[in-house]
C-alpha cells in the first residue's frame, strides 16, 4: 500500500489537470499552465530581444503538455502495480518480475495495444490493468482532439490577423481604406464578432500564446494592437452617441477582455494596446 496511495494521488492530479485543460474550456490546469507558462515567457523574452520565435514553439508546447500527462500516468500506474503483491508475471511461466518489467507492462498497456508478453496475476492487478488501459486510451484520444482544436484556433487567428493587415494594418491607417467613418465602423463591427470567437478560443486554449509568428502580418496581437490604437484615438474624438463610436467602443470592450486573458491588466487602454503589440 505504500506505493498504491502515492500512485493514485499522482494519477488523480494528472487526470484533473487533463480534464481541466481539454474539456472545461476554462483554461489550463496547474501542470499544463506551468509547462506553457515557461514557453510563453521564453517567447516574450525572445520578442523583447528582437527575435520573434516561430510557430514551432507552439507545437513544442502542445507536445510537452501531452508528454507530461502521459509521463504522469505512466509513473502513477507503475507505483500502483509496485504496491500490488505479485501483480504481474510473464505469460506462461508465471515467474515474478522486476521494476523494469512493470515499467514495460504499464507503458505497453497505456498505449492501448494490449498487455504484451506479461499478464496480471490476481483480481486487483486485473482491475488495475483495465483502468490503466482505459486511462491511456482516454488521454491519447483527447490529446489528439485537443491538438486538432488548437491548430484550428491558430489558423483562425492567422486569418484574422492577415485580414487586418490587408485592410490597413500594414500602413497603420485603417480609415484611408474606407469612403467614410460609417463604413469603417460597420467593418469594425464585423471584426468584433470574429474577435469574440478568437477571445473565447484564447480562454479555452491559453497555449495559443505560444504560437507566435515570425511574420507580423500573421501575428494577431500585433495587428489587433494597430486596429485598437486607431479605434481608441477615434473614440477619444467622437461623441458617445454617434453610431460609429458605439461600434468602436464595442471592439475596445472585446480587446479589453482579450488583453486581460493575455495577462495585460493596465488601467489605461492605450498602454494595454502598446504592450499587446509586443506579444
Amino acid at each position: 500500500m505504500e506505493y498504491i496511495i502515492p500512485g493514485l494521488v499522482l494519477i488523480l492530479i494528472v487526470m484533473a489537470d487533463f480534464v481541466r485543460t481539454t474539456l472545461t474550456t476554462k483554461g489550463e490546469g496547474p501542470l499544463s499552465s506551468v509547462v506553457s507558462g515557461v514557453l510563453r515567457n521564453l517567447a516574450k523574452l525572445s520578442i523583447r530581444m528582437g527575435h520573434r520565435p516561430s510557430e514551432v514553439l507552439g507545437a513544442i508546447c502542445v507536445i510537452s503538455i501531452g508528454s507530461v500527462w502521459l509521463a504522469g500516468l505512466w509513473v502513477g500506474w507503475v507505483l500502483v502495480f509496485m504496491g500490488i503483491p505479485d501483480a504481474i508475471a510473464h505469460s506462461g511461466s508465471k515467474v515474478g518480475i522486476g521494476i523494469y518489467d512493470i515499467v514495460y507492462f504499464v507503458g505497453f498497456n497505456l498505449s492501448s495495444l494490449g498487455i504484451g508478453d506479461l499478464a496480471p496475476r490476481n483480481p486487483m492487478a486485473q482491475m488495475a490493468t483495465v483502468l490503466t488501459s482505459f486511462s491511456g486510451l482516454l488521454v491519447i484520444t483527447l490529446i489528439v482532439t485537443y491538438a486538432i482544436s488548437v491548430v484550428g484556433a491558430v489558423v483562425a487567428r492567422r486569418v484574422l490577423a492577415f485580414k487586418l493587415y490587408l485592410v490597413g494594418g500594414h500602413k497603420g491607417e485603417f480609415l484611408t481604406e474606407f469612403p467614410g467613418e460609417k463604413e469603417f465602423a460597420a467593418w469594425v463591427g464585423e471584426i468584433s464578432k470574429e474577435l469574440v470567437s478568437c477571445t473565447e478560443q484564447r480562454l479555452a486554449y491559453p497555449v495559443l500564446d505560444c504560437f507566435t509568428s515570425k511574420d507580423e502580418r500573421f501575428s494577431l496581437p500585433v495587428q489587433l494592437a494597430a486596429l485598437g490604437i486607431e479605434c481608441y484615438r477615434k473614440t477619444r474624438n467622437a461623441g458617445a452617441t454617434e453610431p460609429s463610436a458605439k461600434e468602436l467602443e464595442s471592439l475596445l470592450s472585446v480587446l479589453d477582455r482579450y488583453t486581460s486573458l493575455t495577462g495585460i491588466t493596465d488601467d489605461d487602454m492605450s498602454e494595454r494596446l502598446v504592450k499587446l503589440s509586443k506579444l
